[in-house]
């Protein structure tokens, strides 16, 4: 197997970018549609990469970070890993079937067949961001393998050290022509964007992602976007509340809150939000005792994210706000930020208008249900959405008066871990979905349609000029209710 080190200059990395891809483009002409066992053994070596190199992943990891907990990064960057490839082994024979459909009268009684084969697009660009890069890099990578793609990676520049070491060790696993990674800042990313990807994959904010768009549409590159938004948690009357309690601190504290679908503000009844925040603040104590030194609370990620942070208390001081911190013995030279309650800020406030995405948490109070379902939908669409509840009536209404990527009932998180639940987001919190069940696998496939004609091969041609009798029984038995 030959391999290339990809770790190259930022002017070469421009230069070379197009040069990647017209080769991973002809080697998807040599073999453009692989069969399942190549496929296969791609998305094996995805794990085997991961699995063998455990261990110099968390020194990647702590080395961008600062401080996350080992046990943690192999927890979220591995196992997903590892347990998608397993779901992509136990049903791609069935994915990649012909999908057969029935064909319309009269075809159908004179033996035509019709079927969507699902073809491999050819070259995927994939472009991941700071706060998970390994294993978003190799979920999509695997999703386009399964679909019989080669796969380009853009590594995120605030993750230096992980970025050197996959475009350093995956050559090891992978041809150059299977899977490149791209290494590089802003004018790398904003070349490798303006490539004509077959299909290009980002995940981030979603103010970047519009410049994405604008970059691919030059291409006519189709896109799929993973970002995020204010994910909101409804606690009802009805809630457990020490139950709710602990499983919205443990949402918005995974990974210091720097996940795309964790809690970001909580909806809690005005009588009730004062005994919430009391049990949050156990929550978070219990979770991370002082006496354990903030040895499992993520670092924020980098210096400019940290300080924004700060900002965001700041401003919400100026709002005037009630802003409670739960002592974990945070440690400030390793970035770790004080886990933080904001209650009720107003609606211009920054923590109002932008996604925390870090440890703090906001606790909004309402007066009924359908109040808080209207502050909601007065936002944009969130990628996840949180409802704690017994009443059945209750979870269907939040339900079906919102609108969000995806909802966990009486938990958080959950429904990204479930192997056969697609994820994605809508509106501003995404395009497209991918990961969960099918989802990946048609994502960066094209349903190809296919009709073969049948024994009386003459049907079609009753349609044909000069037009008389025939199409006049056609019209007869067609235009017609």
């Amino acid at each position: 197997m030959t391999s290339s080190n990809l770790a190259f200059s930022e002017q070469s990395a421009v230069t070379d970018l197009q040069g990647i891809l017209c080769r991973q483009r002809d080697s998807f002409k040599q073999q453009s549609t692989p069969d399942m066992d190549t496929r296969l053994n791609r998305v094996m070596r995805c794990v085997d990469f991961m699995l063998e190199c455990q261990d110099a992943i968390v020194n990647a990891t702590v080395a961008d970070w600062k401080h996350k907990p080992a046990d943690f990064i192999k927890a979220v960057e591995i196992i997903p890993v590892i347990n998608h490839a397993k779901h992509i082994k136990k049903n791609l024979k069935k994915w990649m079937m012909d999908d057969k459909r029935s064909p319309d009268f009269p075809f159908n009684v004179v033996g035509a067949k019709a079927y969507v084969r699902w073809q491999p697009l050819g070259v995927v660009g994939v472009m991941v961001p700071w706060n998970g890069p390994l294993a978003m890099a190799m979920v999509a990578a695997m999703d386009a393998f399964s679909a019989g793609n080669r796969v380009m990676i853009k590594v995120s520049e605030f993750s230096p050290a992980t970025a050197q070491f996959m475009a350093d060790t995956l050559p090891n696993y992978f041809d150059e022509t299977e899977l490149a990674v791209v290494l590089g800042e802003v004018e790398v990313s904003r070349a490798f964007a303006e490539l004509p990807f077959d299909h290009l994959m980002y995940t981030g904010s979603a103010g970047t992602a519009k410049h994405i768009m604008a970059a691919a549409a030059k291409n006519l590159t189709p896109v799929t976007l993973e970002l995020g938004g204010k994910s909101p948690v409804f606690i009802a009357d009805d809630a457990d509340l020490d139950f709710a309690a602990q499983r919205v601190a443990s949402g918005r504290l995974i990974n210091a809150g720097q996940a795309c679908i964790g809690a970001d503000y909580v909806l809690v009844p005005k009588a009730k939000l004062k005994t919430f925040s009391d049990k949050v603040v156990a929550a978070i104590q219990t979770m991370y005792p002082c006496e354990n030194g903030a040895t499992d609370y993520a670092s924020i990620a980098t210096d400019t994210h940290y300080k924004r942070m700060h900002a965001l208390l700041d401003d919400a001081r100026k709002h005037g706000c009630e802003i409670i911190q739960v002592d974990v013995a945070a440690n400030a030279d390793l970035r770790q930020f004080t886990p933080t309650i904001v209650v009720n800020p107003p609606k211009e406030s920054r923590l109002m208008q932008e996604e925390v995405f870090g440890p703090i948490l906001i606790l909004t109070e309402y007066d009924n249900l359908q109040s808080a379902i209207n502050r909601v939908n007065d936002g944009e669409r969130p990628l996840a959405l949180y409802y704690f509840g017994k009443n059945k009536q209750g979870q269907q209404h939040v339900l079906n008066q919102t609108i969000s990527g995806g909802v966990a009932i009486n938990e958080v998180m959950m429904q990204l871990s479930q192997s056969n639940l697609p994820f994605g987001g809508v509106g501003h919190s995404g395009m497209g979905s991918y990961w969960g069940g099918d989802a990946g696998f048609k994502r960066f496939s094209h349903a190809r349609s296919v009709f073969e004609q049948g024994w009386f091969n003459k049907i079609a041609a009753m349609l044909d000029p000069p037009y008389g009798a025939n199409i006049q029984k056609v019209l007869k038995m067609q235009l017609k209710k």
